[in-house]
């Protein structure tokens, strides 16, 4: 035996094969099965949560459609798993239930509400009988987020949509921007109109009016703005509101605009009514000046001398301010 050669290296080289050398080599064998074994059950465990995956997306209304035995967890993973996959385009319309079709919308809505929002839109296009239970649970959440001109541009852009359910959630969502955000509901109205979309100036006198009744001082601003016959009715009706609830500030910001003809019929109304005419003469035939037309100023003045007349005929005085610089009577004249 060569100096320094062990035992083992001695029998290993006259071609021995002891149990122990052969140890290691059994082991090497063992793991390799191991190996095969472990990643034959990782398959078997992806394939089968691939087709848990699969199944029917949750049930939102349980009692509607019957229980179902799986964990909250299993249904949410699923229908979550199904927005996914049609995340860039609508949702499948083969789908068999309604419980179906409001599962996806409700998976779709914690990854894109905007989206979901327009799935159930087109459902509701394909399936006008399922509408209201389609759209009518996104509405409230969607309010509450302050989504209101993408809620409106996607009922706009929806082709097919019942024109009855398509008015209803228009006036309700344009309804609640306005209470939220009126000057913005306003802009967006406005726009529309100015553009001659459908059905716009039915909306923008919708929000003016409601506008109008939370603060009239805004709503007269903005609507002094608008150009059009349009804007010269909204602005008799707002700044009307205006001086009935604080005709004060009202008649101090028609001051402040000069000879301003849009102002013309909210001045003519207001200045001869018998309530400023009886409580502040002066202040009634002052206001009556500042219409710009000649024609309705005339006659504004006539109507307010007819209402000083009618409280004190006694007060000639008055009588012959209101009707400085008139011209004779467009109507019948006072006796």
């Amino acid at each position: 035996m060569p100096i320094g050669e062990s035992r083992w290296q001695r029998r290993a080289r006259m071609g021995a094969s002891p149990k122990r050398w052969q140890r290691p080599t059994a082991l090497a064998g063992l793991t390799g099965l191991t190996a095969v074994a472990l990643a034959l059950l990782a398959g078997a465990a992806w394939l089968a949560w691939d087709g848990f995956l699969s199944e029917a997306p949750v049930r939102l209304h349980p009692d509607a459609v019957g229980p179902s035995n799986r964990s909250p967890w299993a249904q949410a993973a699923t229908a979550t798993a199904v927005a996914e996959a049609s995340a860039d385009r609508p949702p499948p319309t083969d789908t068999t239930t309604l419980a179906q079709w409001q599962a996806l919308l409700a998976a779709e809505w914690v990854r894109d509400a905007q989206q979901a929002w327009r799935h159930a839109l087109q459902l509701a296009a394909l399936r006008p009988a399922w509408a209201e239970a389609l759209v009518q649970p996104l509405l409230e959440p969607l309010w509450q987020r302050r989504e209101f001109e993408g809620m409106l541009n996607s009922l706009d852009q929806t082709p097919g949509l019942p024109a009855q359910w398509r008015d209803t959630w228009a006036s309700a969502t344009l309804s609640q921007w306005t209470h939220f955000a009126p000057a913005q509901a306003a802009a967006w109205a406005s726009a529309r109109a100015q553009r001659a979309m459908p059905g716009a100036a039915e909306a923008l006198v919708a929000v003016n009016d409601r506008w109008a009744h939370q603060d009239a001082r805004s709503a007269t601003m903005f609507a002094s703005t608008l150009p059009g016959i349009t804007g010269q009715a909204l602005l008799t009706e707002s700044l009307s509101r205006w001086l009935a609830l604080d005709g004060t500030a009202a008649r101090s910001w028609i001051r402040t605009q000069g000879t301003n003809g849009s102002l013309d019929a909210a001045i003519a109304l207001h200045a001869t009514q018998d309530e400023l005419a009886r409580q502040s003469p002066q202040e009634a035939i002052e206001l009556v000046r500042h219409i710009a037309d000649p024609a309705r100023r005339q006659q504004a003045q006539w109507a307010l001398a007819q209402t000083l007349r009618d409280i004190d005929p006694n007060r000639q005085d008055l009588l012959d301010q209101a009707l400085q610089g008139a011209g004779p009577t467009p109507m019948e004249p006072l006796p």
